[in-house]
């Protein structure tokens, strides 16, 4: 039998390295400095003689052996996270009114929600889905208390803790050529989702002629359109299926920023409130049960 053990700690730092694509960013969530980070990689590579991270010049990536250490952690980082706060936080309750992005809901309903209610259920919670634009307004107006929205790399430093990166790529079908016509024919996200702000500001600086030929404020629907050949889009990369292609400087488009999805918090969140919306927040920023939705696609 082995007397070798998994420390928490170190397998939350993996866990944010991998989600996050940097040290440095993983360094301002766990409060230390980047040179503890790497070491704490280092120590958990050791413990278990593979390697984890692959080190870039731009950031990490995960090897084979550090996705399926992820992937098979997920349900013991959360459960040891649920375990903690029903522990420190039992007197903790209240309604707590959250958003979330439109373009994941559908992980989130299948992990992050039903995880959240199991393991706060003394806090009762009011779910609105939106674009990440009109849930940023209403954190900022009080209307709702906390939200996880979407914030491009070229924006001012976001004010909530990252949880995970996106990467938006140009998109469009596999078949014939509608990425050279001109105008460009686009399939638009709502005016309040980050990546139609993307899209339109990269199209708009680099000069390029565009029409919205289809819109829609289902993701679902708006990636039907780029997979028939109908319009090119902003998706995510996770989200491509083979009928699509990502289009790229060969053929003609602007780079994308990459998007952070941070959890973001009102100021006007009501003192007795407090404690549940703290309790919230931590399980939020929990590993296992962020990394279920990021990791879901």
């Amino acid at each position: 039998m082995s007397d070798r053990t998994l420390d928490i700690a170190l397998l939350r730092t993996l866990h944010m390295a991998g989600s996050l694509g940097t040290l440095r960013a993983t360094a301002a969530r766990r409060h230390c400095t980047l040179g503890a980070v790497s070491q704490q990689i280092k120590r958990l590579e050791q413990q278990l003689d593979c390697q984890l991270l692959v080190r870039f010049k731009t950031g990490v990536q995960l090897t084979a052996e550090g996705e399926q250490l992820i992937a098979q952690s997920l349900t013991l980082l959360a459960e040891h996270d649920a375990l903690v706060e029903r522990l420190s936080h039992r007197s903790a309750q209240g309604v707590v009114r959250i958003g979330m992005p439109n373009e994941y809901v559908p992980r989130m309903l299948d992990n992050l929600l039903p995880a959240l209610r199991q393991t706060v259920p003394q806090v009762r919670l009011q779910v609105t889905t939106a674009n990440s634009l009109e849930l940023r307004r209403s954190v900022t107006q009080g209307e709702l208390d906390m939200a996880i929205a979407l914030y491009s790399d070229r924006e001012d430093q976001a004010p909530g803790p990252p949880l995970w990166r996106t990467r938006p790529v140009w998109a469009g079908s596999i078949h014939g050529g509608l990425h050279r016509r001109d105008p460009l024919p686009l399939a638009l996200h709502p005016c309040d989702c980050t990546y139609r702000a993307i899209a339109l500001a990269a199209l708009n600086d680099n000069g390029r002629s565009w029409e919205t030929v289809f819109a829609s404020t289902s993701v679902a629907a708006i990636e039907s359109a780029v997979a028939n050949g109908l319009a090119v889009s902003v998706l995510n990369r996770s989200r491509l299926t083979g009928d699509m292609q990502v289009l790229g400087a060969r053929e003609g488009f602007p780079p994308l920023p990459e998007c952070l999805a941070c959890l973001i918090e009102s100021p006007d969140v009501a003192t007795q409130n407090r404690a549940a919306v703290d309790l919230v927040k931590n399980r939020l920023q929990s590993s296992g049960l962020i990394q279920q939705v990021k990791w879901a696609g």
